[in-house]
């Protein structure tokens, strides 16, 4: 038993850890996520799942890392007022880590920034860079401001402005851009005759590329007829038919290219004949239609044959009539659909049409001697005679039909394959006349009446002998007067004594439904009437209910939920609550819960009806949090940001935050900056104390063996000359040379002289060595020339999942390695210098900025 509970924990927990960390990687705490990862490492050995995850989570934490990095530079560049340059980084930044609200931020505010700057003398582009800062957060104020004020210059602009951009948007062969400036112009400008002029000159030049490339395109067609006469291998037919296809599909109106198309179609042996009616092969070519400039007008004979009259029938309507034979076919284009022909059983008889074509010469017969004979008699007698002959001829026909016609019953047969469309050519085709598909609905059979009692109120007779060929349904309903539909169409009669008996039913499938007023419409079912027997169909009518329910998802655990005052539950875990007992009307919900601003919501409940509350319905305003942070020096500059709130703090301040989660960041006067993110809970109370000055040349391990000489220190010999810092985490800045020695050479992760990182460089290289239980297990060699008797500057970035080496080259920083060992944590150990036997360092500066501890 507690195998098989073990068997069941393992995938349970493994699911949990891998949403949890698909959550990490979602909101950017990629640390958190590798934390995750390495504790779940020796319960889930190689896991595939995992080591994906694992990749995505290093991706990721490399990428906020350079990301966090440009967002420093840049801020140096906006001090220097290079906003241009600081902006492309900021770009690059968010392009890196779209979950960086920092660098989203201070995106948005830059992008503003430079577009106020520029305003005046440049509103288009003020407008790009308004709407790409509107792009990154759409409730910036002061971006809206900005676009309002960009729209009244527009509508204040001159002619010329929009002339001028006009020309260098068509020069520039930007055609569409062009033109929709031009009328945006225009409608500042209606009727502008320069405005006009340059846009008939763009629509000139638009109409000379399409014929040039209309052009171009029937060369091309001609090409392809050269290459169909040499094509023999039927994968080089296929894909000329694409190559064709393609072509011909950018011209679906121009009946030229068309025509040729179908040629070439046709040539190639790969579409169907015209005259074909078997279903389209799978990647068969498809020929197109060829618009005709217009279509054939039936002839004097068309229009002024009579329609054939319908023949009335007591209890079943008529099939459509069929046209005359000489009635001139349709040349419209035809669609294809499928139709199923419709037979018919029974056609009038002999005498009966002969009746009928007797009636109609009759009439036409009266209107034609009263012609004659009274010509001199106005239009209103005539059509009175006429109209007089031809109710008696259709009175004449009713009679013989009633007497001698049998009721015509419409057969639908299983519907065939399906018929492709047919092939157009420019030729007309006469378009053959089908007969609408129909599907007959069932007879209603017709209830015994007594005498003076209506229809559906007569007592059930015993059941009739089914009709051959027909069967009966029994409707069990447990209801009076409910109403049944059979395939949509209401019966006549209503259920007597909770049942519905439906005799003389074509066999074939029906769909059943039932209504009745005060209870709930149940499941429709579907049922197949046999001839071997009566079908029965039972159904459970429910009442109404006569309360309302009020169902709410995507709540905030443990939230109270109360209706005009009193309590109905609590939101459970999984943020669902239902509840069946309100009562019809008008309520007030509220939802409490601590730490959290209440929320009211007024609703309106119906009788049965559901009132359901999604997350945004019940998301609950935290209760502000109160902060404070104290940091030295006190000249840093800290400031706090989330979304578009950005507050400047100052040291031992306490600030109330809304709660969620902000982005801090401090920059020293050294004008290097740091950031990290930190998390305000609802109705609580924080503080921080950030030393912010850099840790300096009092923590090596023996400070008293740096040598100090002018303006650098010195260290002779020592071997591993390690740093106090313990971990080592944050960014190591410092300018070092070897004054005696071929290498200058440095460790990171130093937890023993067995186990650490060696970095080395000399006059070209830079090169890194593993050093696990003494045996080197990976080396590099990265190509950096300088001099060794020079001091070079390096800035070094250590993370738990991450070492970053960067050196400086006048004025620029580049990467010269950046190396990160899955499952370990690169910030245990030391940093320190390697300087063996007589050899010496001397360092101009040094200086190691610790990560930001929030915690």
């Amino acid at each position: 038993m507690q195998t098989t509970r073990d068997q069941l924990s393992g995938p349970e927990a493994k699911t949990r850890l891998v949403e949890q960390i698909n959550a990490c990687l979602r909101s950017g705490a990629y640390s958190r996520a590798l934390q995750l990862l390495r504790a779940a490492a020796d319960e889930f050995p190689n896991d595939t799942i995992l080591s994906d995850l694992e990749k995505l989570a290093l991706n990721g934490a490399t990428r906020k890392a350079e990301a966090d990095h440009l967002i420093t530079e840049s801020q140096e560049l906006f001090a220097e007022r290079k906003s241009a340059e600081a902006i492309q980084l900021l770009r690059r930044a968010y392009d890196l880590d779209k979950n960086n609200s920092l660098a989203r931020t201070i995106l948005a505010n830059a992008l503003v920034e430079h577009a106020q700057s520029i305003v005046e003398t440049n509103w288009l582009e003020a407008e790009t860079l308004a709407s790409q800062a509107l792009a990154l957060n759409p409730a910036h104020p002061t971006a809206k401001t900005l676009r309002n004020l960009i729209v009244e210059q527009k509508q204040t602009s001159s002619v010329d402005d929009w002339v001028e951009q006009a020309r260098k948007l068509h020069t520039s062969g930007d055609l569409f851009a062009a033109l929709a400036w031009v009328a945006e112009g225009l409608a500042v400008h209606p009727d502008d005759p320069k405005l006009s002029q340059i846009q008939d000159a763009i629509q000139r030049d638009q109409a000379a590329r399409r014929r040039q490339a209309r052009r171009g395109d029937l060369e091309d067609l001609r090409r392809m007829e050269l290459e169909i006469d040499a094509a023999a291998d039927p994968v080089v037919k296929q894909a000329l038919a694409e190559r064709i296809q393609r072509l011909a599909a950018k011209y679906w109106t121009d009946g030229e290219i068309l025509a040729i198309a179908n040629r070439l179609l046709n040539q190639l042996g790969l579409a169907p004949p015209q005259s074909s009616s078997a279903p389209t092969k799978k990647g068969a070519a498809i020929i197109f239609h060829v618009p005709r400039p217009s279509a054939a007008q039936p002839s004097s004979a068309t229009s002024t044959q009579p329609a054939p009259i319908p023949l009335p029938t007591s209890k079943v309507s008529p099939p459509a009539p069929v046209p005359p034979e000489n009635v001139q076919a349709s040349t419209a284009p035809i669609k294809a659909t499928p139709s199923t022909p419709v037979k018919i059983a029974t056609t009038p008889s002999e005498p009966q049409r002969a009746a009928s074509q007797s009636a109609i010469a009759s009439s036409a017969a009266a209107a034609q001697v009263s012609q004659r004979k009274q010509p001199t008699k106005s239009k209103l007698t005539i059509l009175i005679l006429v109209s007089a002959a031809a109710i008696l001829s259709i009175g004449a026909i009713f009679f013989l039909v009633r007497r001698h016609h049998a009721p015509l019953v419409a057969k639908t047969p299983a519907a065939g394959p399906t018929v492709p469309a047919p092939v157009i050519s420019a030729a007309p085709v006469p378009a053959p006349v089908a007969p609408a598909e129909t599907t007959p609905d069932p007879p209603v059979p017709d209830a015994p009446v007594s005498s003076g009692v209506a229809t559906e109120q007569a007592a059930p007779e015993p059941p009739p002998v089914p009709a051959r060929n027909h069967g009966t349904l029994l409707v069990v309903a447990g209801q009076d007067d409910a109403k049944v539909f059979l395939n949509g169409k209401l019966q006549r009669q209503l259920t007597r004594a909770g049942q519905l008996r439906l005799p003389n039913l074509e066999l074939k499938d029906y769909i059943v439904q039932l209504s009745k007023p005060g209870f709930q419409d149940p499941p429709s079912q579907k049922i197949r009437i046999r001839n071997d027997g009566e079908a029965t169909l039972t159904f459970n009518l429910q009442p109404q209910p006569r309360l309302a329910s009020l169902t709410i998802q995507g709540g905030l655990p443990g939230t109270a939920v109360l209706v005009d005052q009193t309590s109905l539950g609590t939101i459970q875990p999984d943020g669902t609550l239902s509840i069946a007992t309100v009562t019809p009307g008008d309520h007030t919900i509220e939802l409490r819960k601590d730490r959290f601003k209440p929320r009211q919501l007024k609703k309106h409940f119906v009788v049965g009806g559901n009132i359901t509350l999604a997350a945004a319905d019940v998301a609950l305003e935290g209760a502000p949090g109160e902060l404070k942070i104290t940091f030295t020096p006190n000249d840093a500059n800290v400031a706090i940001a989330k979304g578009e709130f950005l507050k400047i703090v100052s040291s031992g301040v306490a600030l109330n935050l809304a709660p969620g989660t902000y982005t801090l960041t401090a920059r020293t006067a050294e004008r290097f900056t740091r950031s990290s993110t930190l998390e305000v809970i609802a109705g609580q109370s924080r503080t921080l104390d950030l030393s912010l000055a850099p840790g300096g040349m009092s923590k090596w391990d023996d400070p008293a063996a740096w040598r100090h000489e002018k303006d650098s220190f010195t260290r002779k010999g020592g071997d591993f000359v390690l740093y106090g810092a313990v971990p080592a985490s944050g960014t190591f800045l410092f300018s070092a040379m070897p004054a005696k020695g071929h290498l200058l050479q440095w460790v990171l992760n130093y937890t023993d002289s067995r186990n650490y990182i060696l970095c080395q460089m000399d006059d070209t290289n830079f090169y890194r060595t593993v050093i696990r239980n003494g045996q080197k297990s990976e080396t590099i060699s990265v190509p950096d020339k300088g001099d060794k008797k020079s001091f070079r500057t390096l800035q070094i970035r250590v993370s738990s999942t991450e070492v970053v080496h960067v050196i400086k080259h006048g004025d620029s920083w580049t990467v010269l390695d950046r190396w990160s060992h899955p499952g370990a944590n690169l910030s245990q150990g030391k940093f320190g210098f390697y300087i063996p036997g007589n050899d010496q360092v001397s360092l101009a500066s040094f200086a190691h900025y610790a990560d930001l501890n929030l915690h």
